[in-house]
């Protein structure tokens, strides 16, 4: 403990009786024993300076350096009494020996005994003016007691005094990281871990500030480094987690957050972000038990609680049970939230709202319109609260000439919402009649980013947190603000839950009602929704003409793809699977067995999501069901890796049909299918969600490819399949209607009379 700073400290002894002294004096009398017990003791030979140290007070019993050893010896080896004994001594024989006070001063403070210790700090700094020990540790009292005023000072005066001092380096880092003075502090982290390689707590600290700087493999690097030193370091481990939960690196995440909890399985907030990490796993079985851990342990854990609601929603569910029994078991436990958090009341309520999201209800091929309303009503109500609190004010409307739209995304850049949806708005409203400001929520930023800045009236980037993204979109005073996807990330979400301009709208980046009573608009599209869908949405819904969007081809050159690396041979017929592994519910396992019997030779080939679990939870389950049926699995279906558009492109081109997702269908892989001009068969689910392919080939007068029953859609894959001829006749017709589809800005022009109208009150 007090090596580093003896080593140099002792190098110009305070004491008449120094070491050198005794030794000339033992030399002179012919004594054999052995000298020099300090030195023995700073070149860390332990045993040599305690026989040194005993031999050296059987000769003389007041002798400094002997005690000075004999009392750190002990107090290495946690003899607290025989230490204190010890040293206590040797300050009342030697009290002119700054090195003797400050190390009675430390045995003092490991006794609990702080204004002693401060008394003998203060007898060193009396001896040697400046003593950097003792201003140390009297920094060190200073902070304990609150006063960082006077501590700062002191680390300032003993960092001066000796720089090779670790711990001081080390302390100023923690009062100026404390401060918000990061600069200052990451330049001492650096200086103590410098001095002392293996100063875990430095590593910890250092590690830890650089991923709250966003400098995540420098901050590993630190933290792995810890680990290895010392590996039940629960912070280090935590804080690994924390990184690789930013990164949606769930497994990793996963791993570091049972290392936190096998050295501190108390903590919560690891029980509940292991909970998080699993649902990224696709375990909800494993993040019920976290989030119940966590709630154990704290019981007002608010984002816990809400988490275990939102558990009940497997990503991949492995039975048609534990589908259907899904959205009950939602319901149910979001009745208990509404009643926990009226009965309890807790002060960080809203904190829940936002943490996780019924994300996966969408893909329950069920009306939802009741659960997500109980659900929307409980959001608006806990973030009302909070903004009551605040001062959030009133939104009002504006009065210039211009309405003022903002659009509220965390998807500004290339991203299905954005190809989708938002681009089009952002290049056909008319400058002349609207303000466009865009609040991107988001990280990620490429061209069609710097696109969307360059035609908005204003674009807002890396505000904050939601908290200040709040106040900069209700100071931005807005006629109607547009939520693209409602349920895909947290901010936009609590943000959705606030009132923050007289009009709010949604739309279909997450093709579900959001249930919240602060949207009054639901965006749809008239392709898209069956006959009576108002009845699905708590919103108001408005269906724009056609497919409801100006969506652009990409235009790309096809990149050649060696198939053949997955199994994939030039004879095999190719049937495209490419929704997400979440995508495919269960009761449907039993339809992709009946095509690969129907089909032969072919491949149905499906995608390796992020994270790989995911899929492997889809190629466990259907990988039973071939088996149940008698069926090879591996002679008849791939799961391939996540490919590059222009390689994508490639696949399209080789499949001989692209298979629509039964249940939620995907509207931006159906419109790339068709400009590579591949056949689809599509399925006419009950919802929006369900019917996005099947509405893009009905605008393409398409509608014989539409499948009514599993039996038909099988069927009509089979008919595909079996003709050559009847695949280049479809193809043929995609390539003379498909135009109508492209780049039409007609669905923007109504999307921009329905906003004027709502904005101006109309």
């Amino acid at each position: 403990m007090m090596l580093a700073w003896l080593k140099k400290k002792w190098a110009s002894p305070h004491s008449a009786d120094s070491s050198a002294a005794a030794e000339a004096r033992i030399a002179s009398e012919r004594v054999p024993v052995p000298v020099g017990p300090l030195a023995l003791y700073l070149a860390g030979q332990v045993a040599a300076a305690e026989e040194a140290t005993l031999a050296q007070l059987a000769i003389e019993p007041d002798h400094a350096d002997g005690l000075l050893v004999q009392g750190l010896i002990a107090l290495d080896r946690g003899h607290k009494a025989d230490s204190l004994r010890v040293l206590e001594r040797a300050a009342s024989l030697h009290p002119s020996n700054a090195e003797i006070q400050v190390a009675f001063g430390q045995a003092l403070l490991i006794a609990g005994r702080g204004k002693a210790s401060a008394a003998a700090f203060h007898r060193a700094l009396a001896v040697v003016p400046g003593h950097a020990m003792a201003n140390l540790n009297l920094a060190k009292l200073s902070l304990a007691s609150g006063q960082e005023d006077d501590g700062m000072k002191l680390l300032q005066s003993a960092v001066t005094r000796d720089p090779s001092l670790a711990e001081a380096q080390f302390h100023l880092g923690n009062l100026l990281r404390v401060r918000g003075d990061l600069d200052p502090a990451e330049k001492h982290y650096r200086n103590a871990v410098s001095l002392r390689p293996d100063y875990v707590d430095a590593l910890v600290n250092l590690g830890s500030l650089m991923k709250d700087r966003g400098r995540n493999e420098e901050a590993v690097r630190h933290l792995e480094h810890a680990l290895r030193l010392k590996p039940d370091i629960a912070e280090a481990a935590f804080n690994l987690a924390m990184i690789r939960v930013n990164q949606r690196m769930w497994g990793e995440a996963s791993h570091w957050l049972q290392n936190t909890l096998a050295t501190d399985p108390k903590q919560a907030d690891a029980q509940y972000w292991l909970g998080n990490a699993s649902m990224g796993l696709g375990d909800a079985v494993t993040a019920r038990k976290a989030y119940q851990a966590a709630l154990r342990i704290n019981g007002n854990y608010v984002q816990a609680r809400w988490g275990h609601a939102m558990a009940q929603l497997p990503a991949v569910p492995q039975s048609e049970d534990e589908q259907n029994n899904a959205a009950g078991a939602f319901g149910k436990e979001l009745d208990k939230l509404k009643t926990w958090f009226r009965v309890h009341r807790p002060s960080d309520a809203y904190k829940a709202v936002g943490a996780q999201q019924p994300y996966y209800l969408a893909y329950i091929s069920q009306d939802h319109r009741a659960v997500l309303s109980q659900y929307g009503e409980l959001c608006t109500s806990l973030m009302g609260t909070w903004a009551r609190k605040v001062g959030v004010p009133t939104p009002i409307r504006n009065m210039g000439s211009k309405c003022k739209i903002g659009i509220v995304s965390a998807h500004i850049h290339e991203h299905s919402v954005w190809r989708a949806i938002v681009r089009g708005w952002v290049e056909h409203l008319d400058p002349t009649e609207f303000e466009i400001h865009i609040f991107h929520t988001g990280t990620g930023r490429d061209a069609q980013t710097e696109m969307a800045a360059r035609r908005a009236t204003r674009f807002y980037y890396a505000e904050g947190d939601w908290v200040a993204w709040a106040k900069v979109i209700s100071d931005a005073r807005l006629d109607v603000l547009a939520y693209p996807e409602i349920g895909m990330d947290s901010t936009t979400v609590r943000l959705a839950s606030l009132r923050l301009a007289p009009v709010q709208l949604a739309s279909w980046g997450h093709p579900i009602t959001t249930g919240l009573p602060t949207m009054d608009v639901f965006v749809s599209a008239k392709a898209l929704e069956p006959e009576g869908a108002d009845a699905n949405y708590t919103e108001e819904l408005v269906e724009l003409p056609g497919i409801g969007c100006c969506y652009h081809p990409f235009a790309l050159t096809p990149a050649p793809i060696d198939l053949t690396q997955w199994g994939i041979g030039n004879t095999d017929r190719i049937l495209l699977c490419a929704g997400t592994p979440f995508k495919y519910p269960p009761q449907n396992d039993a339809l992709w067995v009946d095509i690969a019997k129907c089909c032969q030779p072919c491949k149905l080939v499906f995608f390796r999501a992020t994270p790989e679990t995911l899929s492997a939870l889809l190629e466990a389950r259907l990988r039973e069901k071939f088996v149940e049926a008698g069926l090879d699995f591996d002679a008849h279906v791939r799961f391939i890796p996540w490919l590059p558009q222009a390689n994508f492109f490639a696949l399209l081109d080789r499949a001989d049909v692209y298979l629509d997702s039964v249940g939620f269908s995907g509207f931006n892989t159906a419109m790339q299918a068709i400009e590579r001009c591949t056949p689809i068969v599509a399925w006419d689910g009950q919802f929006m969600r369900g019917r996005f392919a099947s509405g893009i080939l009905r605008q393409l007068g398409l509608d014989e490819w539409i499948a009514s029953s599993m039996d038909d859609y099988a069927a009509l894959v089979e008919r595909l399949c079996s003709s050559s001829a009847r695949r280049d006749s479809v193809r043929q017709q995609i390539i003379t209607r498909r135009s109508r589809l492209f780049s039409d800005p007609q669905a923007v022009a109504a999307f921009a009379q329905k906003v004027t109208s709502l904005g101006r009150g109309i």
